[in-house]
């Protein structure tokens, strides 16, 4: 039931972060607001989520898992607050960073959650099918705001119901144990030491994400697709991300991971090679866009799927805590980066790029250790 009432929780708040955000950048843009300012907003929520993360492992010693999964539910009610019933910018900057601290507690404890609850014999497949909701939930917030409108308090209803009822799942929730030897400090940087490899993975794939989402339309629409056809490809790449991560989870259940995340890179450094080969063709563009999409989310899912197999208790959740900050460092420079490379080679610089990230996977990727290396799961943190 554990798994149960995570998933559940899970689905319903992120789905509703999912419809307060575009809600703020629209009525923000609708008053008018410069786009630094906007941007201002997006880089608040991942700086807050940068700033918590190193603290997640020693927040969960003190207060507990559970209780902490519990109350990172609430902030986002505060969001809905701010939204209806006050017009300041500061205040919605002040709702968005408190989202971003608690989504950042959010975050790893739920993966924690589920990695720690999951049978040790199915976790992959369990793993898989948590980030496959996920990436289910960036699609349905989105869509839902297609029936309810970015405007007055309908949005905002339904946004609190999702988040509400997303509470009343945890009702009767169980914490999961703690070997009592274990300490917080240190736990962040513990999988830094023991497998720093599995980290830049996780960045790797972070980048292979994020760079896509923001250029893909950039690019398509410098090759004369229409606004609307290079919006899709962004939803391709999420389609690419929820279409992989179970069937990856499963394998990982019975083959080695290392063989999987070199599968995965490879498959990201195709997508890339068929744009420098001919990105003028339509079908390419749309089967790149997949490709990075399901590598990039496949990375994650198996390094998540390899710190579950070699923590527990806190140790699990400074890993955890590691992976997501290492993963969202990767999904903020991305952008930045590829930007700067398309001013110097606006036609190829965008696949010159992701071909770049691919290989740079495939230098790393072969040195990750297998499960069997790691340390035992209730070894002291120091």
């Amino acid at each position: 039931m554990t798994l149960f009432k995570i998933f559940g929780s899970t689905f319903c708040e992120l789905t509703g972060v999912l419809m307060l955000m575009p809600v703020l950048t629209v009525r923000l843009a609708e008053r008018g607001e410069s786009t630094w300012l906007i941007g201002v907003f997006g880089a608040a929520l991942y700086v807050a989520i940068f700033a918590v993360t190193p603290f997640a492992a020693r927040c969960t010693r003190r207060f507990g898992l559970r209780w902490i999964y519990i109350l990172s539910g609430f902030s986002p009610l505060l969001g809905v607050a701010v939204l209806g019933f006050t017009e300041h910018s500061l205040a919605w900057l002040f709702a968005v960073t408190v989202m971003g601290v608690f989504g950042g507690l959010r975050w790893v404890t739920a993966e924690a959650y589920v990695a720690g609850a999951a049978p040790a014999a199915r976790r992959g497949a369990v793993i898989g099918a948590f980030q496959t909701m996920v990436g289910a939930c960036f699609v349905l917030g989105p869509l839902l705001l297609t029936l309810t409108g970015t405007a007055g308090a309908a949005p905002l209803v339904c946004a609190a119901a999702l988040l509400l009822t997303g509470l009343l799942c945890l009702v009767g929730l169980v914490d999961l144990p703690v070997p009592p030897e274990e300490a917080a400090a240190g736990a962040f940087r513990r999988l830094q030491r023991e497998r720093p490899v599995l980290l830049l993975a996780a960045l790797i794939g972070g980048t292979l994400e994020s760079g896509p989402a923001t250029f893909l339309p950039v690019a398509a629409l410098a090759d004369g697709y229409s606004g609307r056809a290079a919006a899709a490809l962004v939803a391709v790449l999420g389609v690419g991300g929820v279409v992989a991560q179970f069937p990856l989870g499963w394998l990982a259940d019975r083959y080695p991971v290392q063989r999987l995340l070199w599968f995965c890179a490879w498959v990201a450094l195709s997508a890339a090679l068929l744009l420098l080969v001919d990105q003028q063709a339509s079908v390419l563009l749309w089967a790149a866009a997949f490709l990075w999409g399901a590598a990039g989310a496949g990375i994650y899912t198996l390094t998540m799927v390899e710190v579950g197999r070699a923590y527990s208790g806190v140790a699990l959740v400074g890993a955890t805590a590691a992976l997501v900050f290492a993963y969202a460092v990767g999904a903020a420079l991305s952008p930045a980066l590829m930007g700067l490379v398309m001013i110097w080679w606006p036609h190829s610089g965008f696949a010159a790029f992701m071909s770049a990230v691919a290989v740079a996977g495939l230098l790393v990727i072969p040195r990750t250790p297998g499960a069997g290396a790691a340390r035992s799961p209730v070894a002291p943190a120091d």
